[in-house]
C-alpha cells in the first residue's frame, strides 16, 4: 500500500466528518433532523463526486457489512445499553420484547408472503427480505423525542424494541439463509429447530455479554480517578463482547454488547465515581454521533450509487412502491395487533392508541437492513433486487415516516406544551425574574454601577415582570385552567418537593444511590402519568430490581439452611435498601408538610387540592412506617442504623476535602492522600456492609 494511497484515504475520511460536522450546524438551525439530512447530504455529495476527478478516491469509502457490523454497531448497541434507563425498562419489558421477538417474527411471515406473491421473489427470498428489513431504527425518531420532551416511556418503548429487535432480525436472518443455503423446506421439523437454535443465539449472546461486562467492569472499577483507562475498557467491553459472541462464539453480537452495557451501566451506577460515570456518558456520545454520522452520510452516498444512480424499469419502479406498501402494513399489523392483546396480561400499564401509532410511523429502517443486505453473496439469487428494495423502503421511512413524525406527535399532543406546562414555565419566569431584579437593587445599594446603567436595568426588569404576571394571570381565568389544570400543577409542585426532600437525603449519604435512582424513576413516572391527567397513588415505591433479586435469592437460601449465619447476613443486607426507601418516604411526608402551603394560590379552590395532597402524603407515610416496624423485626437495626450513619459521615468529609480542595486551603497531593483514605472507608462498607458497628473511624 503506498503513501499517497493511505493518506488520500485518511484525508477523505476526514472530508466526511467535516461534512458532517458542518451538516450538523446547519440542520440543528433550520430545525431538521440531523440524520435524515445526512442522507440527503450524502445522495447530494456522491451525486458531486461523479463529476470531480479530484476526489475520486472518496468514492472507494463504501458501506459494507463488516464495516456496518464490527465497527458502527458495537458503538451504536454499547452507547444506547449504558444510557438507557434499565429500571424503565425492566418495568416495559413485556411490550419492548412482544414488540421486537414475536413482533419481528409476524412481520417477516407477513412481508415473506406478501413479497412472494406481488414480487419476483420466491418463498425464501422473500422471507429472507422480510427478516432484514424488519429492524426498526429510530435514531432520527429518538433525537425528535428528546428536542420536543416526549414522554419518557414513549421514548423508552420506541429505543427498546429497537435495541432487542436488532439481534432478532440478525438472528433470523442468520436462520432463514441457512436454511436456504441447506434447501430445507418449512416443515414442523425444520421449524422447531429453527426455534431451538433462535433461542439458542438470542439468549446465549446476552448471557456472554453479561458475563464480558461483569468481568471488565471489575477492571473498570480498579482503575478509579483514571478516567482514560476507564473509557479504554468500556471501548473494549463494546467491541470484545460483541466480536466474541459473533465471531467466535456464533451467538447474537448484539444481545451480548447490549448485555455487557447494561450490566456497566447498572454496575456503574453503583459503584462508579461521579467523574468516572460522566466522562463514560460524554465519550459514548461522542462516539455514537460519529458513528450515526458516518453510517447516515455514507447510506445517502450507497443510495446514490445503488438505487438513485442506475436507470431501472418502470416494473421495478412498481415493485419497489409494493414493497413500501408491504412493510408499512406488516409493521401496522404488528403494532395495532400485539400492543392491545398485553392487556391480559397482569401488572400490564396500558400504552395510549397515540403512543401506538408514534411507535407504529416512527418504526424507520437505517443501519441493521443495511448491513444485512450487503452481507449477500454477489451470486446470491435476486440479491439485486433484495439490495433495491432494501434501498426503497429505508429513503421511504426517513423521508416520508421520519419527517412526518413531528406533526404526528404534534396531534396526539405528546410532545405539546400543555396550558399545564405553560403556567409551570410563566411560574418560573416570575422567580427567575424575582433573582435578577434582587441583584440590581443590591448593585444599587453598593453603587457598583452609574444610576443610568442600574435605573434602565430596573425598567427592563420590571416590565418583563408586569408582562409576565399578566400572562399568568390570563392563563389562570382560562376555563380549562379553574378545572383540572389547577390540580395537575399542586401536584407537579408537590412532587418536584418530594424529590428535593430525596434529593437532600442522597446528598447527605442518608440513602444509597440504587435508592435514590428508584425513587427518581418514579418521580418521572408520576410526573409523565400527569400529564396524561393519571394522579399518583398509595402503592408503596418499587424496589430496585437488584435488591427484589437478592432478597429473593436470600430467602430461598434460610429455606434450605435457617441458622446459617451467612445468609442470615445477607438477607439483612438484602433488606436495607427496602429499609432505607422507607424512611425516605417517612422523611419526604415531613418535608413536604410545612412547605406545601406555600404553593402560590392560582384559583379559589387551591386549599382543597392542597389538603388533598397533604393527606396523601400523611397516608403514605403511615403505610411506610408500617412497613418499617415490620423490617426491624429482621434486620439488626442498630448496625444498619451505625452504616446509614457511616456512610453519611464519610460523605460529609468527602465534601470537607473537596471544599478545601476548591479553594486551595490544602495542596492537590494531600487532597489526593485524603480522598484515598476516604476510598478504603467505602471499600470497607462494600466489604462488610451491614454489620459495621465494629469498624475503626480510622483508616
Amino acid at each position: 500500500m503506498s503513501t499517497e494511497y493511505f493518506v488520500s484515504h485518511i484525508l477523505a475520511l476526514f472530508i466526511l466528518l467535516l461534512l458532517a460536522a458542518v451538516s450538523a450546524i446547519i440542520f440543528k438551525r433550520l430545525k431538521f433532523p440531523y440524520t435524515i439530512g445526512l442522507v440527503i447530504i450524502g445522495i447530494a455529495f456522491s451525486a458531486l463526486l461523479d463529476g470531480c476527478q479530484t476526489l475520486t478516491h472518496l468514492e472507494d469509502i463504501q458501506l459494507s457489512h463488516d464495516i456496518i457490523l464490527y465497527i458502527i454497531l458495537p458503538t451504536l448497541i454499547f452507547d444506547a445499553a449504558i444510557n438507557i434507563d434499565s429500571r424503565l425498562l425492566v418495568k416495559n419489558l413485556l411490550p419492548v420484547s412482544a414488540l421486537a421477538i414475536p413482533g419481528l417474527i409476524i412481520s417477516t411471515l407477513i412481508v415473506g408472503i406478501l413479497m412472494c406473491k406481488f414480487t419476483p421473489l420466491h418463498l425464501g427470498v422473500a422471507m429472507l427480505f422480510g427478516a432484514l428489513i424488519s429492524a426498526t431504527d429510530p435514531v432520527a425518531v429518538i433525537a425528535l423525542f428528546n428536542e420536543i420532551g416526549a414522554p419518557k416511556r414513549l421514548t423508552m418503548l420506541v429505543d427498546g424494541e429497537s435495541l432487542f429487535n436488532d439481534a432478532t432480525a440478525i438472528v433470523a436472518f442468520n436462520i432463514v439463509m441457512a436454511m436456504i443455503l441447506a434447501g430445507t423446506s418449512m416443515s414442523f421439523i425444520t421449524l422447531s429447530n429453527a426455534a431451538f437454535n433462535f433461542i439458542f443465539v438470542f439468549v446465549g449472546g446476552l448471557v456472554v455479554g453479561f458475563i464480558i461486562g461483569f468481568i471488565l467492569t471489575r477492571l473498570i472499577n480498579v482503575a478509579k480517578n483514571e478516567p482514560l483507562i476507564q473509557i479504554a475498557l468500556s471501548v473494549v467491553t463494546a467491541y470484545a463482547s460483541f466480536i466474541i459472541a459473533d465471531h467466535y462464539l456464533k451467538v447474537s453480537g448484539v444481545m451480548s454488547t447490549l448485555g455487557a452495557g447494561i450490566i456497566v451501566s447498572w454496575y456503574g451506577s453503583t459503584h462508579f465515581t461521579c467523574d468516572a460515570r460522566k466522562y463514560l456518558e460524554e465519550y459514548w456520545m461522542y462516539a455514537a454521533f460519529i458513528a450515526n454520522s458516518f453510517i447516515f452520510l455514507m447510506l445517502g452516498m450507497t443510495e446514490w450509487e445503488l438505487l438513485i444512480k442506475k436507470g431501472h424499469s418502470q416494473n421495478l419502479i412498481y415493485y419497489i412502491i409494493y414493497a413500501i406498501i408491504i412493510v408499512t402494513f406488516a409493521r401496522l399489523i404488528v403494532v395495532y395487533g400485539i400492543i392491545p392483546l398485553l392487556r391480559f396480561f397482569p401488572k400490564y400499564e396500558k400504552i395510549s392508541f397515540g403512543y401506538q401509532t408514534v411507535i407504529f410511523w416512527g418504526g424507520l429502517r437505517g443501519a441493521v437492513p443495511m448491513a444485512l443486505v450487503l452481507s449477500l453473496s454477489p451470486a446470491f439469487e435476486s440479491r439485486q433486487l433484495i439490495v433495491e428494495f432494501t434501498l426503497g423502503v429505508i429513503l421511504f421511512t426517513l423521508f416520508v415516516q421520519g419527517t412526518t413524525t413531528k406533526p404526528l406527535i404534534n396531534l396526539f399532543h405528546l410532545g405539546k406544551i400543555t396550558l399545564f406546562e405553560k403556567i409551570m414555565y410563566l411560574q418560573a419566569k416570575l422567580k427567575a425574574i424575582s433573582k435578577g431584579r434582587e441583584l440590581v437593587k443590591d448593585l444599587k445599594e453598593q453603587g457598583y454601577l452609574s444610576k443610568i446603567t442600574i435605573n434602565d436595568m430596573g425598567k427592563n426588569y420590571k416590565e418583563a415582570n408586569e408582562k409576565t404576571k399578566n400572562e399568568l394571570l390570563k392563563l389562570q381565568n382560562d376555563p380549562e385552567c379553574k378545572s383540572n389544570t389547577t390540580r395537575k400543577i399542586i401536584w407537579h409542585q408537590a412532587i418536584s418537593m418530594e424529590l428535593c426532600a430525596y434529593q437532600l437525603l442522597f446528598d447527605k449519604g442518608l440513602i444509597s444511590e440504587s435508592v435514590i435512582r428508584e425513587l427518581k424513576l418514579n418521580i418521572e413516572l408520576e410526573r409523565d402519568r400527569l400529564k396524561q391527567d393519571i394522579f399518583p397513588d398509595l402503592k408503596v415505591t418499587a424496589m430496585p430490581l437488584e435488591v427484589k433479586m437478592k432478597n429473593k435469592l436470600a430467602n430461598l437460601l434460610r429455606l434450605v439452611m435457617p441458622k446459617n449465619k451467612f445468609i442470615n447476613l445477607l438477607r439483612q443486607k438484602s433488606l436495607s435498601p427496602k429499609y432505607e426507601m422507607t424512611l425516605a418516604i417517612v422523611y419526604a411526608n415531613n418535608h413536604i408538610k410545612p412547605t406545601i402551603e406555600k404553593i402560590p394560590q392560582l384559583s379559589g379552590n387551591q386549599k382543597e387540592i392542597v389538603e388533598e395532597c397533604r393527606l396523601f402524603y400523611k397516608k403514605r407515610a403511615e403505610i411506610a412506617i408500617i412497613q418499617k416496624k415490620k423490617l426491624e423485626k429482621y434486620i439488626a437495626i442498630h448496625n444498619l442504623q451505625y452504616q446509614v450513619l457511616y456512610r453519611a459521615t464519610i460523605n460529609a468529609e468527602l465534601a470537607s476535602i473537596e471544599e478545601m480542595s476548591a479553594n486551595s486551603g490544602i495542596p492537590d497531593s494531600v487532597a489526593n492522600i485524603l480522598k484515598s483514605d476516604i476510598d478504603n472507608k467505602i471499600k470497607k462498607i462494600a466489604r462488610r456492609d451491614p454489620n459495621l458497628s465494629h469498624l475503626d473511624l480510622k483508616v
